[in-house]
């Protein structure tokens, strides 16, 4: 750990410091709130406000998403020249209309365009979002911020899903509704990001960038973003294949899947921050490589699972999910200090660019994997994945000593 961090912090201390935390918290929740309230209505939204089919809608949207990726770099690049603040800002409102015009117009031709333009906002706010943490944070505080900031997101998630299935109809008017309601609470999101107070201590200069930045030749940098593209595939198909896999394979209860995301998203939130403060004292690169290698115990639990019934199984799932939420927890924490912290201050906008078609990847493989392993041999689906993890270990131990002892256990955005 950077002296900077241990002079600043206290043993006991886990909540974030600084001027504009807490409107910075509650910008976080209001765009997560938002995102929550739309996300599990998305494809009935898209399909019902279209007038298109499903079919039609899933290819639009994944071919809309893989599209957006090679702007992914001008994003980057345009991060670095003004700033993350007014990107974020203008990215929100970008994604605003979006909704507006989703709820105005139909067709095919008018989902493409939006879906485009919602693809390319998401990105660039994804950009952007953890470099106006990194501006906002006091000396020695970067990595708090960066849970703080996951913190609001999952319990914004969470409240809004929940929001909405009580509140949401089924039908145009009610869909109507929510493209409405999501465009408000997403333009007052914007709103809080612009009143939170500037700080002297940006995190990276803004203006003009004398060089031009070539994230895919930083090998450091490309190993940490290939990883976490990985363990990325990995949550994600946990999360659309686990409630398919313990419904038909299992045969368990449809509540067995909402108590298990239960306990997912109430870990995740209670206990981002302490156990973040306590991830700070070990490189961040090995967090990450043991943080990958805990997701095999919910794979296992999920094949054991198979030859046990009654109680067994069930808190085989629910112990298996604790342990893959604190891994879950652990690679989100060091993939955004390894991510913020590798590349040059007047680079990271385009470094975080560069990552975001990574990102965008990784959410266009995870549901082909997943389809395709659950229609064949749905076992399959769980020893890849475990495969995915200890290949992953290995490969970041192994590689470790390349990052230096700055990299390996300096504070994103603390690191010179």
């Amino acid at each position: 750990m950077a002296p900077s961090e241990s002079a600043a912090q206290t043993p006991t201390q886990v909540l974030p410091r600084g001027p504009g935390v807490l409107r910075f918290a509650v910008a976080g929740f209001c765009n997560a709130l938002s995102t929550g309230f739309f996300y599990p209505f998305s494809l009935l939204f898209y399909v019902s406000l279209s007038g298109e089919e499903l079919r039609t809608v899933g290819t639009v949207l994944t071919v809309t998403a893989l599209a957006a990726l090679p702007s992914l770099l001008l994003v980057g690049r345009i991060v670095d020249r003004v700033g993350p603040r007014p990107v974020l800002i203008a990215s929100l409102v970008v994604r605003a209309g979006c909704f507006v015009s989703f709820v105005t117009f139909g067709g095919a031709a008018a989902l493409a365009v939006g879906t485009l333009a919602l693809a390319v906002s998401t990105r660039a706010e994804q950009t952007a979002t953890p470099l106006v943490a990194l501006q906002l944070a006091p000396e020695g505080q970067s990595s708090r911020w960066l849970a703080l900031s996951r913190v609001v997101f999952n319990a914004g998630m969470g409240v809004g899903a929940l929001i909405a299935g009580i509140f949401i109809v089924d039908s145009a008017s009610g869909f109507a509704l929510l493209g409405i309601a999501n465009a408000v609470g997403i333009l007052c999101t914007a709103a809080l990001y612009a009143v939170v107070p500037r700080t002297p201590r940006p995190a990276h200069s803004a203006g003009r960038v004398r060089i031009r930045a070539r994230p895919w030749r930083d090998h450091r940098f490309l190993l940490i973003a290939v990883v976490n593209a990985l363990l990325l595939v990995s949550a994600l198909a946990v999360e659309s294949g686990m409630p398919v896999y313990v419904l038909q394979e299992l045969a368990m209860p449809t509540w067995t899947v909402g108590m298990l995301f239960a306990v997912n998203t109430g870990v995740l939130t209670a206990l981002q921050l302490p156990v973040s403060r306590v991830l700070d004292r070990h490189p961040p690169v090995r967090v990450l490589a043991f943080g990958g290698l805990t997701y095999l115990s919910l794979y296992a639990a999920l094949l054991a699972a198979a030859r046990t019934d009654g109680t067994v199984r069930m808190l085989l799932l629910v112990l298996g999910m604790v342990v893959y939420t604190l891994g879950e927890l652990a690679v989100t924490q060091a993939a955004l200090v390894l991510l913020t912290g590798l590349p040059p201050d007047s680079r990271k906008g385009a470094y975080l660019g560069f990552n975001q078609i990574f990102v965008g990847a990784s959410t266009a493989v995870a549901p082909l994997l997943v389809t395709y392993s659950l229609a064949g041999n749905p076992p399959v689906l769980w020893w890849s994945l475990a495969g995915v993890s200890v290949v992953s270990t290995a490969v970041l131990l192994g590689t470790e000593r390349r990052f230096g002892r700055g990299a390996s256990e300096g504070v994103a955005g603390d690191t010179p």
